[in-house]
């Protein structure tokens, strides 16, 4: 399974979408950078609810802590300004983005059409299908992170101290894959679950590659 993940992330770099081409060129302005980043806070607030959904379906109390442990984490282990909306949020601020600005941003297309494609998973498909799904888009987003903090601290948009959401989540988040990914091993040696994970697999990578390729092409 490993070997499988590992060739299906470096078949789809990351510096492969225009997203993060623009940012590695300088090309993308910080005002559409912002505007690509108010829509995500939307991703990100939701992105925990086709986990409780996966963790309903799953028979064992081992399998679901997991899962539960991953939620806990998304909730800010108690502290509700932790919560990983929250702290988002807080990066937006750092750019400037007010409340007001926050309350007004309608649920943009990209973002609706991605977390609708994580909770049509969660509830219709296999959990090996869609712990497959869920644990790669973490790994992606770890590389992710790492790819904005760098592009910000190049650019100097905001100070160091001010990028905690992605600079947590550029560890966090493999620890999170990880937590997906051992549930569902065992599974990678029957043929059948097999099939499901890789289908899981690939359509979690396809699903967080498109959400920046086509935030950074969607015209408001």
């Amino acid at each position: 399974m490993n070997f499988f993940i590992s060739k299906l992330i470096s078949s789809s770099p990351i510096k492969n979408i225009s997203f993060f081409k623009a940012l590695e060129k300088r090309s993308m302005s910080k005002d559409k950078f912002i505007f690509t980043q108010i829509a995500l806070l939307k991703a990100v607030e939701y992105f925990s609810i086709p986990m409780f959904i996966i963790a309903s379906k799953l028979d064992s109390y081992k399998e679901r802590n997991n899962i539960i442990e991953n939620i806990v984490d998304e909730h800010g282990n108690g502290k509700i300004d932790k919560a990983h909306g929250k702290t988002f949020e807080a990066f937006l601020s750092s750019f400037g983005v007010t409340k007001q600005m926050l309350n007004n941003s309608q649920i943009n297309d990209v973002v609706k059409t991605f977390n609708e494609s994580l909770y049509r998973c969660a509830i219709n498909e296999s959990t090996f299908r869609s712990i497959a799904m869920m644990g790669i888009i973490e790994e992606r987003y770890s590389e992710i992170s790492l790819c904005i903090v760098r592009a910000i601290l190049d650019q100097g948009w905001i100070d160091k101290k001010k990028l905690t959401h992605y600079s947590l989540h550029g560890d966090l988040d493999v620890e999170h894959a990880h937590g997906f990914y051992n549930i569902i091993e065992n599974g990678w040696e029957h043929q059948l679950s097999k099939a499901e994970i890789k289908k899981g697999l690939i359509l979690g990578n396809n699903l967080i590659c498109d959400l920046y390729d086509d935030l950074f092409t969607f015209n408001r």
